[in-house]
């Protein structure tokens, strides 16, 4: 039976060529936004693909490289279709980083371990060479590697472009066997805003564009950063109707998030003074950033006020059941309104900042929809128990 490694083989040398076209939105000179088609030349390029190895790739997207990585699961049949998880770093915006430093990310292996069974891994780089060279700030475009759509370009979100194209490709390709149907995302700070934008429908201004128009996310684990930003990474008119099903980890120390700004945590922290800076302006229960309007994570003594989990329950038709502690972690639970198939968990983890990793959870996730057809119950099973997993 064929797989990868005997599709490719080429002398030791291996490439894989596949023709794309993919829609994306310009400005014109009368300020309206009208589709663009690819050049003729995007395509998606490997250097090798072979089932043993992380296989690095390339796609032109509005004449520029992107970056990704593709590694198959030890069990790989090119003959069945395999889930498949996206993943999405954070900033990578230090001045000291070099151009490779940043890339070399699609090598890293540490975080595959609990995927490598039964996933292909896709690992997604922020860098492009469009992206300036010098460090900027955020509303001036910034760094290379800093966020995963181009703030300071209004006209070219070729960051959406590249997921949208590679999705589709990959979905074509006679060699790599995705399984449409499980589609899932991982992400973390920037990259965590950015893969809840890109499945709330991007900015307003790619209306246009059709994004998951043939696939949707089937799942997300998002991390670090991943509140909500009022009108921008948020609910809007462009947001398709199938949402995924989220589990949405935050560390309870990470000074970047906010919680309430009322609340002495659980554990005993007052996010008022705890958050940076402080103390925070806070406008409408949200706390005004630079990147905007911040929804809280959890509002605990409220929870009907403004908050991110708030604002997936309601739009994935679930509702509030209470929280549950265990030992290194906090879980807030959902429960379906009415016939809901969506799946909600909110984790908040204990003696966590901003850097954190919990993928058996994730991934065990993500195996709710490809192997356990959403029963939420062997995983509420796992993940309820006390644990000695190390999450920082």
């Amino acid at each position: 039976m064929k797989t990868a490694a005997t599709l490719f083989s080429l002398s030791g040398f291996t490439m894989l060529l596949l023709a794309c076209a993919q829609v994306s939105a310009v400005e014109s000179d009368d300020g309206i936004v009208e589709p663009a088609k690819q050049p003729d030349d995007a395509k998606l390029v490997f250097s090798s693909l072979e089932l043993d190895q992380t296989n690095r790739g390339t796609i032109n997207i509005n004449g520029y490289d992107r970056h990704f990585s593709v590694t198959f699961p030890t069990s790989y049949d090119n003959s069945l279709a395999y889930p498949v998880v996206l993943f999405f770093h954070g900033c990578m915006c230090r001045p000291s980083f070099t151009d490779e430093a940043i890339k070399s990310y699609l090598d890293w292996a540490p975080r595959l371990e609990s995927y490598k069974d039964d996933f292909i891994i896709i690992k997604m780089s922020a860098f492009s060479e469009k992206k300036p060279e010098v460090p900027q700030e955020v509303d001036e475009g910034g760094a290379r590697g800093m966020w995963f759509w181009h703030e300071g370009l209004e006209s070219e979100r070729d960051d959406y472009a590249f997921v949208d194209t590679l999705l589709t490709e990959l979905q074509s390709s006679s060699d790599i066997n995705i399984d449409p149907e499980n589609i899932f995302g991982v992400g973390h700070s920037s990259g965590a805003i950015f893969l809840i934008s890109y499945v709330l429908g991007g900015p307003i201004d790619l209306t246009d564009v059709s994004i998951n128009d043939t696939y949707t996310f089937k799942a997300i684990s998002v991390t670090g950063g991943s509140t909500l930003r009022k009108g921008i990474v948020d609910f809007k008119e462009n947001t398709p109707g199938t949402l995924p099903s989220v589990l949405h980890i935050q560390g309870e120390q990470d000074k970047g998030l906010w919680f309430n700004g009322q609340e002495t945590g659980k554990s005993g922290i007052n996010f008022l003074e705890f958050a940076a800076p402080s103390p925070p302006t806070i406008i409408d229960g949200l706390r005004d950033t630079v990147h905007g309007l911040t929804y809280s994570a959890w509002n605990e003594n409220t929870p009907s006020n403004p908050s991110t989990l708030g604002r997936w329950a309601e739009h994935l038709n679930l509702e509030y059941s209470g929280y549950e502690e265990y030992l290194q972690y906090y879980l807030y639970n959902f429960a379906p309104v009415t016939t809901s198939e969506n799946v909600l968990v909110g984790m908040r983890i204990k003696d966590c900042g901003h850097g954190l990793t919990a993928d058996q959870y994730q991934s065990d996730f993500f195996r709710i929809f490809s192997q356990q057809n959403g029963d939420l119950s062997e995983y509420d099973s796992a993940i309820s128990r006390d644990t000695a997993m190390t999450f920082c």
